[in-house]
């Protein structure tokens, strides 16, 4: 950690669930000074109160900011930005803000400008040398990297599935993250990649996948991911490949999915809100165990000349400890440098193996088994 000790990283949203998580694993996982920053000084000072202050308080500071009204020129000296606020135009003062500091970028959104920017953004971070790594965490984010490994395994790999599985005991609470949600369900394809091209699956066709640590047999959908459909480029032998969910229960599955779909067509944006709302209490009303957020990779391929079957599998009972450890370990990379300029997927810029390795040494179960 001595590369890390002298480097400071603004948090942004340190307040929030997955925030709070990263402020804790920054400090831990890192020799950083973390800088944690939100808009009330009163959530702040108790997000402080809640640390191991014997250990952490030569490294804490405090900022508070909005980001939306942002005075980049008021920020003192910071070396990282890591957004863990949800996707908003509050990213735009943010971004500058990293670019007047030159500093690097990291955040956890499922979209956002730096998804496609346009042409002007992307020469400016690329002017300034600085690294913006974009959709970190485990869902985007440690998908691709799941095959990368899996395709470490052996000298041809021919298929490479990723299941999911999310279901906490006390349900998810609900934050604006659910609008998100929302709104990609609307915008859902059911794309899998099969000889060569994304193809739709029908209902019928949505596998189910047998799943570790007790989860079991479950149907699953597919979800598409801008990492997975530029690894396929990555991967020209790999002929089939996707990321499947788990429902969350059979309240969310049969009968919030729909009506999400329906109002696709009918009043998208007055329904957003209340559908996000509804969707959120289902998964604290109908849960049922076994809990916790499973992600797992099932390959197939050739390894010393023979079939090989890979299995590679990440848990932990928190979908948010499962959030802020993968970023958290993306965020060393970086810090060491090991990140070329210019705009990134985290799933894609990584160096997998390391990263598995960072995080299986964190609070996080990582197994893998070849049969």
């Amino acid at each position: 950690m001595d590369q890390e000790s002298s480097k400071r990283i603004l948090l942004v949203g340190a307040t929030g669930y997955a925030g709070n998580k990263l402020a804790s694993y920054l400090l831990k996982e890192t020799g950083a000074t973390v800088i944690l920053a939100g808009r009330s000084k009163a959530k702040l000072d108790e997000l402080v109160s809640g640390l191991p202050q014997q250990d952490f308080v030569d490294r804490t500071e405090l900022q508070v900011l909005d980001a939306l009204n942002l005075d980049s020129a008021a920020l003192g000296d910071f070396d990282l930005l890591v957004n863990a606020t949800n996707e908003g135009p509050h990213n735009r003062s943010l971004i500058q803000a990293c670019l007047d500091h030159q500093a690097d970028w990291i955040d956890m959104q499922m979209t956002n400008e730096l998804l496609n920017p346009p042409p002007v953004l992307r020469d400016s971070i690329e002017r300034a040398g600085r690294c913006f790594v974009i959709q970190a965490g485990f869902h985007p984010g440690l998908i691709a990297p799941l095959v990368r490994c899996a395709g470490q395994q052996m000298e041809l790999m021919e298929r490479a599935i990723v299941g999911s599985v999310i279901r906490d005991e006390n349900g998810m609470p609900f934050t604006s993250a659910y609008s998100e949600l929302v709104a990609a369900m609307r915008d859902y394809k059911g794309e899998t990649y099969i000889d060569g091209q994304w193809e739709k699956l029908g209902y019928a066709g949505y596998p189910k996948f047998e799943f570790e640590l007790g989860f079991g047999e479950q149907l699953t959908y597919p979800m598409e991911l801008e990492e997975m459909r530029r690894l396929t480029a990555l991967m020209p032998d790999l002929k089939r490949t996707g990321f499947f969910v788990a429902g969350f229960n059979w309240f969310a599955d049969y009968i919030v999915t729909p009506l999400i779909m329906l109002s696709s067509r009918i009043a998208p944006r007055q329904t957003e809100a209340p559908l996000a709302r509804l969707l959120s209490w289902s998964t604290r009303r109908f849960s049922r165990p076994p809990y916790g957020t499973i992600l797992q990779v099932d390959a197939t391929g050739q390894h010393d000349g023979r079939s090989a079957n890979f299995r590679l599998c990440v848990f932990h009972e928190d979908m948010y400890v499962m959030t802020a450890v993968p970023t958290v370990a993306m965020v060393r990379q970086m810090l060491n440098g090991q990140v070329e300029p210019g705009i990134h997927l985290m799933g894609l810029c990584c160096d997998p193996v390391q990263l598995l390795e960072d995080i299986g040494r964190s609070d996080v179960s990582v197994t893998q088994q070849t049969y």
